[in-house]
């Protein structure tokens, strides 16, 4: 089948390809790295989702409610999960998965770490919003936590939710006490 006119042709992977990536990568080039490779890896592939979400629509024409289906099955349909929306605070609003697949489900990391989806995401709605937004992953199935949660907003507004959470605090708790 050929692709689609002015979209980038696409391949399947298994997840535990992207989770091998991250491995491989932490291996030999430290975790931090790691991750900063797999946010800008994520960050690129960004383009291509916000072009397959469009299709030649204006996203922001339709209501929320409709935006947010066509956005979950966008990635339901290829194999990453369901992602439910929600805002959790004004400006801020949060993506929960319960089963993604750059999530490990053998609850091995110490911290967040689905990398790539943090700078996929960042794009993506980005695009979709006309301005710089900033993704943080606050919940991780990889280091046990029931969901992977990932908050995105306006750069302060996460950034401040960032620094509470450095200094230990829960992302609930963080969400309140932000401006």
């Amino acid at each position: 089948m050929a692709p689609l006119p002015n979209r980038a042709p696409e391949i399947a992977l298994p997840s535990t390809a992207l989770r091998g990536m991250r491995d491989a990568l932490a291996a030999s080039a430290g975790h931090e790295a790691a991750a900063d490779a797999l946010r800008s890896a994520g960050h690129a592939a960004g383009d291509a989702f916000f072009e397959i979400l469009t299709a030649g629509e204006v996203t922001g024409d339709q209501p929320a409610e409709a935006f947010w289906k066509r956005f979950s099955q966008l990635f339901a349909s290829r194999g990453w999960g369901t992602l439910r929306y929600s805002e959790v605070h004004p400006g801020v609003g949060a993506l929960d998965a319960t089963a993604w697949a750059e999530a490990r489900a053998d609850n091995t990391a110490e911290q967040p770490s689905c990398h790539f989806t943090t700078g996929m995401l960042a794009n993506l709605l980005g695009r979709v919003a006309g301005a710089d937004v900033a993704v943080l992953e606050v919940e991780c199935r990889s280091r046990g936590d029931s969901r992977c949660r990932f908050l995105f907003g306006g750069t302060d507004a996460v950034f401040a939710v960032y620094e509470r959470l450095a200094t230990g605090e829960p992302a609930d708790a963080a969400l309140q006490q932000i401006g």
